[in-house]
């Protein structure tokens, strides 16, 4: 099986504008196969990749939430399956803002606390060129507002609310925190 490196900073190809789509051609397609590949073989669990992230500096971003629920048990999250997003850009932002601990493949190990718009609404084409519209909020908006920085030459790090608590957390550590989080949401 072929396997995909995720470009890791600080690779300039991360640093740069990523070029539009002109034409979703086979090209593009194969792109498409191997950031899926990238994100699926990577040691660490990631929700979505930009092309840049693979070499290509190229607008296409690939995305998937899983569900999410509230302590109560209903949804606040549906789920999305792995679905790529050709061009996309935020055409809106929410003046509120909510600051999360994120992450990124390309700065593995490396988590901060951004501040970003709570909701936005994303226009792009899926792969069949048809145009897309969502108002995404919560995490699924995150996601884009994240993503979409990739295309722009835009690190999370970037954005972190104060440098100096970047935490490093070695990848165990990582994946005993993710597996007490899982544990936790099976109980609630």
């Amino acid at each position: 099986m072929k396997k995909v490196e995720i470009i890791t900073s600080p690779n300039p190809i991360l640093r740069k504008k990523a070029k539009e789509v002109e034409k979703i051609d086979v090209n593009a397609m194969e792109i498409i196969e191997d950031m899926i590949l990238a994100l699926e073989s990577s040691e660490i669990e990631g929700l979505a990749i930009a092309a840049p992230q693979i070499g290509k500096s190229v607008r296409i971003i690939i995305v998937r939430v899983r569900e999410q629920r509230d302590k109560e048990g209903k949804i606040i999250q549906k789920a999305i399956p792995l679905t790529a997003y050709i061009n996309p850009k935020i055409t809106r932002f929410s003046k509120e803002k909510v600051s999360i601990e994120e992450g990124c493949l390309s700065c593995p190990n490396l988590y901060g606390e951004v501040d970003r718009p709570k909701k936005v609404r994303l226009e792009a084409k899926d792969i069949k060129g048809k145009k897309i519209k969502i108002n995404a909020s919560g995490l699924l908006a995150r996601v884009f507002q994240h993503e979409i920085d990739h295309l722009d030459g835009i690190l999370f790090i970037d954005k972190v609310i104060d440098k100096s608590k970047i935490r490093e957390i070695d990848p165990v550590e990582r994946e005993k925190e993710k597996s007490k989080r899982r544990s936790q949401n099976e109980k609630s």
